[in-house]
């Protein structure tokens, strides 16, 4: 933003002093002018003294909710075309049309997104101004061909030109009207002439051209018996307008695609025709798998091209269904709808084999890989299928009945399809009533700290723990976090869980030291989006001096993406944190995208070899190997190694002979209380049995 541009001005209205705390501080450093307002009515009275660039709403506040407030600021005399922005707890349709009944702009859904929500208001303010420049053209053009028109001619009631007033404005000097305008547009022309001869003004409009078509209208005017006075004007300057205005309004700019205003007003008119012409429809909803791990470790610039290509692809998908005659004259229409979500609509005579084999033509397109600088990129689709009539008659159950399909694809394991069905339905709604029972959970204290003991490999001494969390649930018993994770993140529990779960950590050991135990250091996994806040260091640091331990104790988990991002703005936050006494771990690796030369940048101390990679090492020689340069690697950096889910004698040999440190995953997690019995029995491990009599954990 140059120095001469005046900053935006966000008006932010909401309730909790918290969020507009946070909202001034991280939007007044991405260089806008905050200000705020506690309910609605607030917000009007804001906007009548002084209009801002641009309004945040929320939905649910006392005097004056936001969908009241929206109405009212747009009443006002500059408000009709201020950019106005919902921000609400709920994302169901029926939310989402009251905000835009009510005169919203758009919308965002929280909990909110930062980082988004910064570049969602200034692609909403350049809209705006692009919209705003569009009309004043418009009314410029406009003003313009008022004044001067193009062509002024008498018409008698034969059709012939009796007198032209101006040059002809088509570049022919016409003797009949016949010959002024083209044979498409010549009925709709007399009846305007022959309705101006009976006293009434009428218009019509006309092209000409193919490859540059220019665009005109007439305007039949009453004048002296038995004739018309026509006024030709070229239009096509704001024919040209139009289009962009629609383009905006009804097309996703980064990738050209239809929207989801587009795709919605498509649906509607599709489902009429299917129930007119008795046919089916199919909807598919698809999402991109593990897409967020690319934006966050390759950056949003890579995370936009590959989201361009995955449309290409997916269009040349559709129109090659159609090419090839498998689908019986269906048509296919694609919209982009989400950061990484895609709806197609395929109406015509369409049926489920011919929707299962789109389905499958775009597993095909999507899980080549993709390439985009130097990086060599692979995801893959969940697709969810919902079908006209059999799953739903409208056009927000089939996209609610298609987005749940969609979800269970993700649920059973990702790069599938899935058609809806009622068990869909059911586990949709079990797990919303999940997510609702998680946060009563969290809020009634019903989650629990269980530590998973880590040995020295050579003698099976007790040397550390990882801090997991598990949800005593009342009727299903102990539920493991990697269950319930996902949950909380749709929830927006996941960094509150968090930063409890250090509070937890840090007291237990406290009362472990206060008995008089030696306590080795504790492993806790730290959210990615957390470690690298402006603050994350001073709430870190307050865990353990408010519980009075010394932070060497504390190993602070960090996921491979995290470390990535670090490289752009956190590395002095780690370094930071090392400084203070922590410890700093690498979680899961061998499974992400971490460049090994990273892990020099950082002052880590522990590489945590994942389960996966550990599970066939003994017995896989493409798996022992990684495993084997894992180890290498974290020795030639002075780092300790800990390999996950050992549960084998086999493995545990094959980690001894290669050097690795430490092992943990033959004993089960276990409350505090059972981990402090460890600690005072630092010798009572047990060899984990052969690998022929293992089960699989529950």
């Amino acid at each position: 933003m140059s120095a001469a541009t005046p900053s935006p001005r966000v008006l932010l209205a909401d309730d909790d002093r918290l969020l507009r705390d946070i909202a001034a501080s991280v939007l007044g450093a991405a260089g806008f002018i905050v200000e705020t307002a506690a309910s609605g009515d607030a917000a009007v009275s804001q906007c009548a003294d002084a209009m801002p660039d641009i309004v945040l709403l929320d939905v649910d506040m006392p005097g004056g909710d936001g969908y009241q407030a929206c109405a009212g600021i747009r009443c006002l005399p500059a408000g009709l075309d201020i950019p106005i922005v919902m921000v609400t707890g709920l994302d169901d349709p029926t939310s989402i049309d009251l905000a835009y009944r009510s005169g919203a702009t758009d919308f965002v859904v929280k909990p909110i997104n930062w980082t988004l929500l910064i570049h969602r208001i200034r692609y909403v303010l350049r809209a705006a101004r692009t919209i705003e420049a569009l009309r004043i053209s418009e009314q410029k053009n406009s003003a313009l061909l008022a004044a001067i028109p193009d062509g002024i001619l008498l018409v008698n009631a034969a059709g012939s030109i009796s007198h032209w007033f101006s040059a002809p404005p088509v570049g022919t000097a016409a003797r009949q009207l016949g010959d002024l305008v083209p044979h498409a547009a010549l009925a709709p022309a007399m009846q305007c002439l022959d309705a101006a001869l009976r006293g009434s003004p009428a218009t019509f409009e006309f092209t000409l051209g193919e490859s540059r078509p220019r665009h005109f209208e007439c305007r039949c005017m009453p004048h002296a018996a038995g004739q018309v006075l026509v006024i030709v004007r070229d239009i096509t300057e704001r024919k040209q307008t139009e289009a962009r205005i629609h383009r905006l309004a009804y097309h996703d700019p980064l990738t050209g695609l239809p929207n989801r205003a587009w795709i919605g007003e498509h649906l509607e008119r599709a489902l009429a025709e299917a129930a007119e012409r008795n046919r089916g429809l199919a909807l598919m909803f698809v999402d991109l798998d593990q897409f967020k791990r690319i934006n966050d470790t390759l950056g949003h610039a890579t995370g936009d091209a590959l989201v361009q290509q995955v449309g290409q692809r997916l269009q040349r998908a559709l129109e090659g269904t159609e090419a090839d005659g498998r689908v019986a004259r269906g048509r296919g229409c694609l919209a982009r709808v989400g950061g990484d979500e895609f709806v197609i609509v395929i109406s015509g005579q369409i049926s489920c084999a011919d929707a299962e084999y789109v389905a499958q033509r775009i597993q095909a397109a999507i899980t080549r890989p993709f390439e985009h600088g130097g990086h060599q990129l692979v995801v893959t689709p969940s697709i969810g299928i919902a079908l006209y009539p059999e799953h739903g008659a409208d056009a927000q159950t089939l996209l609610k009945n298609a987005d749940a399909a969609m979800y269970e694809a993700k649920a059973s394991g990702r790069n599938q399809y899935q058609f809806f069905n009622s068990a869909v339905l059911a586990r949709a709604q079990q797990r919303l009533s999940l997510e609702m029972e998680l946060r009563r959970a969290f809020e009634r204290e019903q989650l629990e700290i269980y530590y998973q003991p880590q040995y020295e490999a050579a003698s099976l001494r007790l040397s550390g723990g990882e801090a997991l969390v598990r949800w005593v649930h009342p009727e299903q018993g102990q539920i493991p976090g990697r269950e319930f994770a996902a949950v909380a993140e749709d929830a927006g529990l996941a960094a509150e869980i968090g930063r409890w779960t250090l509070r937890e950590v840090c007291g237990d050991i406290r009362r472990w030291r206060d008995a008089g135990l030696i306590v080795p250091a504790i492993a806790v996994n730290v959210s990615g989006r957390e470690i690298l806040r402006a603050d994350a260091l001073l709430r870190i640091s307050a865990a353990v001096e408010d519980a009075q331990v010394p932070a060497s104790l504390l190993e602070l988990e960090l996921t491979e993406g995290v470390l990535m991002r670090a490289v752009e703005g956190g590395e002095r936050s780690l370094r930071a944190l090392k400084a203070l006494g922590f410890a700093l771990a690498v979680d899961d690796f061998g499974t992400g995208f971490c460049s090994l030369s990273y892990l020099r940048r950082f002052p880590l101390d522990t590489l945590r070899i994942d389960s996966s990679v550990v599970r066939n090492a003994a017995h896989d020689p493409e798996d022992a190997a990684l495993v084997r340069a894992i180890i290498g690697l974290g020795h030639n950096l002075n780092l300790k190694l800990v390999a996950g889910g050992v549960r084998t004698t086999e493995q545990l040999e094959f980690l001894r002979r290669e050097g690795c440190d430490l092992v943990q995953g033959f004993n089960r997690p276990v409350p505090a209380a059972t981990f402090a019995d460890l600690l005072r029995a630092p010798h009572s491990a047990e060899l984990p049995r052969p690998a022929v009599l293992v089960k699989a954990r529950s």
